[in-house]
């Protein structure tokens, strides 16, 4: 049985889809390669001439020629002649157009994943340079717990009853700097949090001190923001970290250097994660210095746990060297005993909305507050202002 012969267009067609099946790959990684400037001028060739081309796709007679009707009438009795050629015309215009969209949408992908790869990059480069600073803060405090120990060796005659004798020791700076390090977070994760206490320390009478100040996290920010300050610090390791950084911090204990200020010297205290490390004798000799070496106007600030929010005092917990949680209520009646004003409390780190229960009931915020309540609250007093 013979075939039946094909359509001398549709054959052509084919043709035509597979040819440029073969070369479009090649075709559009090539236009991909370019630059931007020169795609765009490439794009341009190819579209004005197929513009250009979809104009003659038939022979046609422009209005207003001699004879235009004539000529009509005959173009349209011979149209047989060039069907093929039309045909032939039309599927070539829209296998070129194709290729030009497919180019060009091409060359908006790799721009795309061009763009990405260099966002990506960016980030990878900023998390090395973070994970390596970390590494370089453990290793000196590695370092530094190795001397201290070496430094301090066992003393001569010493025996197993007299150490027995010794006051309790504490847990070594080194190890606690590590602790801090793991639990505490970056140095630049514990300044943001940080952040939203700077617009209560513009304008002060004085100076700024940081008790208990770390790493210098708080210095630096505030040195960035303008506003005068230094800290004092027991940790040896933490203060030889901070003044590498060109920050103000003296090694001792907090309130020992408060109580040696000139009286109504300082604009504003700030003491953020302390008063938990102190016996309740220790955070009113505190507040009593404080309020001693500020100036009228000058402003307190003291952070710590909130311990109205149950999930909170697992962080109370899991530091060592925390002697008692200080209830908001308390802290702030021993301010107001040892002569603060307008003190109040502000409650911070609020937990996220997913560790957090749906509040659909009234009971359901009453539980929120009780078990997943802000993380901390600060105490904010101010020294009056003498009329």
């Amino acid at each position: 049985m013979k075939e039946p012969e094909k359509d001398p267009v549709a054959a052509l067609a084919e043709e035509i889809r597979a040819a440029i099946a073969e070369t479009a790959p090649s075709f559009a990684a090539g236009a991909a390669a370019q630059g931007g400037t020169s795609a765009a001028k490439a794009h341009e060739e190819v579209r004005v001439p197929l513009s250009r081309a979809e104009a003659h796709l038939t022979p046609w007679i422009p209005e207003g020629a001699r004879l235009s009707g004539a000529k009509s009438f005959v173009l349209r009795l011979l149209r047989f002649l060039w069907r093929d050629q039309a045909s032939f015309n039309a599927l070539s215009l829209e296998a070129q157009t194709g290729l030009l969209r497919a180019v060009e949408q091409t060359g908006a992908v790799v721009e795309e994943l061009r763009g990405d790869l260099e966002s990506a990059g960016q980030r990878l480069e900023r998390r090395l340079g973070e994970r390596e600073a970390s590494r370089d803060r453990r290793a000196a405090i590695q370092d530094g717990r190795i001397a201290a120990l070496e430094a301090r060796g066992p003393s001569a005659g010493s025996s197993s009853e007299a150490a027995a004798k010794e006051e309790p020791r504490g847990i070594p700076p080194g190890v606690y700097s590590l602790f801090e390090e793991r639990f505490r977070g970056e140095p630049a994760s514990v300044a943001e949090k940080q952040r939203s206490y700077l617009p209560f320390l513009a304008g002060l009478p004085g100076p700024v001190l940081d008790v208990g100040c770390g790493r210098g996290e708080f210095l630096a920010m505030l040195r960035k923001a303008g506003v005068p300050a230094s800290g004092v610090e027991t940790n040896p390791l933490s203060v030889a970290f901070g003044r590498e950084g060109g920050l103000e911090i003296e090694e001792g204990d907090g309130i020992a250097v408060l109580e040696r200020r000139r009286a109504r010297s300082l604009g504003g205290i700030v003491a953020f994660q302390v008063v938990e490390h102190w016996p309740a004798g220790t955070t009113w000799a505190f507040l009593v210095a404080a309020r001693r070496a500020l100036a009228p106007g000058g402003v307190l600030i003291a952070e710590t746990i909130n311990t109205d929010s149950i999930s909170a005092l697992k962080a109370f917990f899991l530091d060592p060297t925390h002697v008692r949680p200080v209830p908001a209520d308390a802290l702030r009646f021993l301010a107001e005993a040892a002569g603060f004003g307008d003190a109040r409390i502000e409650y911070r780190a609020p937990l996220p909305p997913e560790e957090r229960l749906d509040e659909a009931s009234p009971n359901d915020a009453r539980l929120n507050r009780l078990l997943f309540g802000p993380q901390d609250y600060a105490l904010i007093a101010r020294v009056p202002v003498e009329n």
